[in-house]
Parts: structure tokens; sequence; C-alpha cells
């Protein structure tokens, strides 16, 4: 085996099976934090060397066969080592690590650090093992773990009584079911693709035919519910951000875990699995239903960040637009159908993963320091509490909003909107400019609503150095990830021969549109904001404005539609078949097999 392969492996195995490590170490609480942060270092480490060992050569893999009783060759799998996959590894060891440290101190009182530090690690594993599988099936188990995982730690603090507890433990289930929805269009879409009319190993290889079937707009669906559902994409991202009025999603777990979600693992297996299945998966239909439902997720996404008054609800509303922009990006064609977008969407990616954590990691660190309020109208004038904060603050808001040159994020909005202009993507360019002026207001108004003004009451307690370690080191990687973007990423993606081509092919029209949306964005939110307002006064006046206001803080009624379509029907129906319970054992089995015996008689009818 290969040197390279061989870091692979530590990489994704080194969490996972420090996970089960640590639970022996509950005793020695110091030893076992130490030791959660030290395993996902360990893959962050192996990240870094497998990313200097690798360069930008070509794909390589290393496979096996296994479950050699399924078959006469078992099950092939393995790994899987491309510039996508290697800079995915990278993104999410590394920033796992970041966040992993800045638990030390943010979860330093929780009694139960030990099934955190468990599932951290799990996931982390999970994580990985996704983005290096060269095969559907661990692929998919990966897939499987970060789901399950994540219902975990959304719903870290269930053992709290009450509503404190009720709230997370709905929420990490609801998580569960809400992304489960693609997990079993995912599931689908492989067996189609196994069974297809082309038949082909589960192998994800670029050099094989594209994947074929008799059904592709079937096809199609399936596989397109795996990302919407995972990246939370309309209709099923209320799982992520419900709503300040609903208050049961993914904001419910600790800030680190939204960190996690939300940065570098979860939410954007949804983008890499659209970018790893593009070379293989050319169908129309996947592509023009995704661009549709990205486009209504991105505006949607950030209207309603700009009426939500939760702190972490704000962050995870960008999340969504973030992810339509990046979905936006891998839709784009050219004349010929090539993805000329795939290479600006893996590089906003980059970015948002950076700047993303940053944020969040930094409103941890303002929640911690008002102990535990996320409510944005009770903050005000915290830039002379908490100076740092406010510094690397600073740094991730201009990265948001897409300050070109002192941020990644500049130059990888800025890419995005350049291709959909130059390939007449009207449709992704005017949705990306609305965005952008969307995003500007609400990331300032957040910022202003917080730091600026006066203090409206809160009592801050500062923390201590652990944290502003890892917000500095996220703040310097914003800015440093900018001038690689622009540089050597493009010779290790393989996108150009000279790395700076798009600085001389820079279109001066989109960058003009651009900024002016962001300049736009950033003064109308100081005309509204500036003074330490947290309300707008014509809206307050205004009954329309005011229910329109009121309709996009219960989460436009999404999660309402859901409860009554869906979850009460399901209630009702239980408590219906409820009655059947007799208590005897033989009654229960001769029922069990009515009922299979019909259901075996309707499948064959119908085949």
């Amino acid at each position: 085996m290969d040197t390279i392969f061989i870091f692979t492996i530590i990489a994704i195995l080194s969490p996972i099976i420090g996970a089960f490590i640590v639970l022996l170490l509950k005793k020695w609480s110091a030893v076992r934090d130490i030791f959660g942060v030290t395993t996902i270092a360990v893959s962050a480490i192996s990240a870094v060397i497998i990313f200097i060992l690798y360069g930008s050569g070509e794909p390589i893999s290393h496979d096996f066969a296994w479950l050699g009783w399924v078959g006469s060759d078992g099950i092939q799998s393995g790994f899987y080592l491309d510039p996508l996959s290697v800079l995915m590894t990278l993104i999410v060891s590394v920033l796992s690590m970041l966040i992993a440290f800045f638990s030390l101190e943010y979860m330093a009182g929780d009694k139960y650090r030990t099934r955190y530090w468990f599932f951290l690690q799990l996931f982390v594993g999970g994580m990985l093992l996704l983005v290096l599988a060269h095969d559907m099936l661990f692929l998919f188990i990966g897939w499987e773990i970060v789901g399950l995982c994540s219902c975990f730690l959304i719903g870290h603090f269930y053992m709290k009584k009450g509503e404190e507890g009720a709230k997370p433990a709905k929420s990490g289930i609801k998580a569960l079911l809400m992304t489960g929805i693609g997990d079993v269009g995912f599931l689908a879409f492989l067996a189609f693709a196994y069974f297809s009319t082309t038949p082909r190993s589960l192998i994800i290889d670029p050099t094989l035919p594209p994947l074929d079937g008799s059904y592709p707009i079937v096809m199609s669906i399936l596989l397109l519910l795996a990302p919407v559902s995972k990246s939370a994409q309309f209709p099923l991202q209320s799982w992520l951000s419900s709503g300040d009025t609903v208050d049961i999603d993914a904001m419910q777990g600790p800030t680190t875990v939204s960190a996690l979600i939300h940065a570098a693992t979860m939410v954007k297996a949804g983008i890499y699995l659209v970018a790893r299945f593009t070379p293989i998966w050319n169908e129309t239909v996947f592509y023009t239903l995704l661009m549709i439902i990205a486009g209504v997720s991105c505006v949607l996404a950030a209207i309603a960040a700009l009426v939500t008054t939760d702190l972490k609800r704000v962050l995870a509303y960008s999340t969504i637009s973030q992810l339509s922009y990046m979905f936006l990006a891998l839709t784009i064609r050219d004349d010929e159908g090539k993805a000329v977008g795939l290479f600006a969407g893996e590089m906003h990616l980059l970015s948002h993963s950076i700047f993303k954590a940053l944020l969040f990691l930094s409103a941890g660190a303002i929640i911690h320091s008002l102990a535990n309020e996320r409510n944005m109208k009770k903050m005000g004038g915290l830039r002379k509490e908490l100076p740092w904060v406010y510094g690397f603050s600073l740094v991730g808001v201009l990265a948001l909003v897409g300050i070109p040159i002192l941020t990644n994020g500049g130059y990888s909005k800025e890419m995005i909107i350049t291709v959909a202009y130059d390939n007449g993507s009207w449709f992704i360019f005017i949705v990306a400019i609305i965005t952008a002026f969307l995003t500007a207001l609400y990331a300032t108004r957040m910022f202003l609503m917080i730091f600026h003004g006066k203090n409206r009451g809160a009592q801050v307690h500062k923390p201590k150095y652990v944290m502003r370690i890892a917000l500095g080191i996220l703040a310097v990687l914003v800015v440093a990830t900018g001038f690689i973007i622009e540089g050597p990423l493009h010779n290790f993606m393989g996108e150009h021969s000279d790395p700076y081509a798009l600085i001389r092919d820079f279109n001066v029209v989109p960058f003009i549109i651009a900024i002016g949306a962001l300049l736009l964005g950033i003064g109308g939110a100081f005309l509204l904001y500036g003074k330490g307002q947290t309300e707008v006064k014509f809206i307050e006046t205004n009954k329309a404005l005011k229910a329109v206001r009121s309709f996009v803080a219960n989460g436009y009624y999404i999660d309402h539609f859901y409860d009554y379509v869906f979850v009460k029907p399901t209630f009702w129906i239980g408590k219906q078949f409820s009655y059947l319970k007799t208590g005897k054992i033989n009654w229960n089995m001769v029922l069990g097999s009515l009922v299979a015996i019909a259901a075996i008689v309707v499948l064959v009818v119908i085949v």
C-alpha cells in the first residue's frame, strides 16, 4: 500500500477509534477532553501530509474486495484521492480540529461531555469516510454516520428539564427524519444505478460510462432528494433553521455543534455529492430542478435572516443561502454542456467553510459571555466589552458579505457571479446579485445590533484564551485563503495552467454590479440600524409589512404545513392501530402474518 493511503486510513480511523476509546476515559475528564481533540488533530496532520504527498497529480485509488460471500468477487470498495477529495479532507479535518479545540473551553461546564466527544469524533470520521470513498457503498455509510451523529449532537441537551430538554430532543429527531428523506432517495438512486440498463460497479469513477437508467427523471428526483435534504434546501430547510416562533431546529445544539454542522461537515455533504457526481451524471432534469430549488432557497433564506433576532438562527439562514450559492454555481453549463461553474462552487465551499466556522465560533464566544443569551435585541455595545471578538467577527462578516481582496469570500463569490454572467446564466446571475444585496444587509444588521449602539442590559463574562486562539487562527485563514484561491488552488484543482488567468481575464461589468449590490446592502443596514435601532419604524407602523414579517418569522409556515399534513395524520393513524394491541402474543402473531401475506399478494399482483 502506498504511503499516501496509509495516512488516508489513519485520517479516517483515528477519530472513529478514538470515539470508542473516549468512553473508557469518563472518570478522567481532563485526559478525555484532550484525547478527543488529539484524535481529530491526528486526522488534520494526516490530511496535511496527504495534501503534500498528493501534489496536483492525477486521481489515484486504493481498492479492495470484501464480503466475499456476496458474490464471486465480493464488494469492491476503496479510497479515492483527487483534488476535490484531498481539499475536502483538509477542510473537514482542520476545521473540526479547531472546533474541537474551542470546545475545551466552551463545553467545560457540561456534565455529559463524554457523550459529546463520542459523537463529535464519530461525526468527523464519518465525514472523512464520505469524502474519501471510492465507491458508493462507503460513501453511503459515511453519509449515514454523519446523519445519525448529527441527531445526537443537536439533541445533546435533551437531559435538561422541561422545554429546555424537550426542544433539543425534538430537534435532533426532526433533523434525522428530514435528512432521512434524502437518505431514502439516495439509496433508491444507487439501486437504480446498480441495476440500470448499463450495469456498472458501485465504484465512483469518471472514466467509466455515465450512470444510465430506464427512468432518468425518476433517478434525477431520487438523487436530488439527497443534497436538498442534507444541505437544507427548500422545502426541507426547516431542520436547520425553523424560524424564531417554531424554535425546533439544529440551533438547539451546542454552538460548537452548529459550527461543525454548518461549516465543513454535514451540510457540505450535499455540495460534495453533486460535485462528485457531476462527471458521471449529466441528466439535464437534475440540474434544472436543482437550479430552481437553489434559486428559491437562496433568496428565501436571506430574507429570513433579515427578520430573525436569534443570533445563531441568522447564521443558520445564512448557511442555507450560501449553500444555494454553491449549488447554483454547480449547475452553470456552457454551450457544450461543460460544468464551467464547478471550480467556482468548490472554491466558495472552501471559503464558506472557514468564514462560517469563524462566525459561528464568534457567536459561541458571545453567547458564552452572555450566559447563553441569543437574542440580539438584548445585546448591543459589546464592542467595548469584547474587543477581540469584535475584531474576529468583523473579519467573518466582511467575508460573508464578499468584500473583495481582503477576504476569501470576496474572491469566491465574485467568481460565481462572473461565471454566471460570462455564460449567459441570467437566472443565476440575477439571483446571485439579489442575494449579495440581502446578505450585505442582514450581515451588517447583525453586526450593528450586537456590537454597536448601547448595551441593552447584557451582563458580560469574558471568555479565556482557548477561544481567542481558535478564532484568531480562523481569522488568519479567512484572509490567507483568499490569495490561495486566486493563485495556487487553480493549479491544484486542475483548472488553469496559469494560476492568475482569472485576474487577467477580469470582467469589470459583473464586478461593478456586485460591488454596487454590496454597498447598497451595507448602506441600507447603517441607515436602518446604525444608531442602535433594533426595529424598523416603517415596518412596525405598516400592517401589511408587519404581516409579511410575521409570515417570514414563522419560517414561512413550512413546519405548520408539515404538522397538519404529515405529523398529525401519522399520529392519528398510529392511535387507531394502537387499539389492535391486545397484549396477547398469539393474536399479534396471527395479525402480523395476515398483514405480511396481504403485502406479498399485492406486490405479486403489481409485478
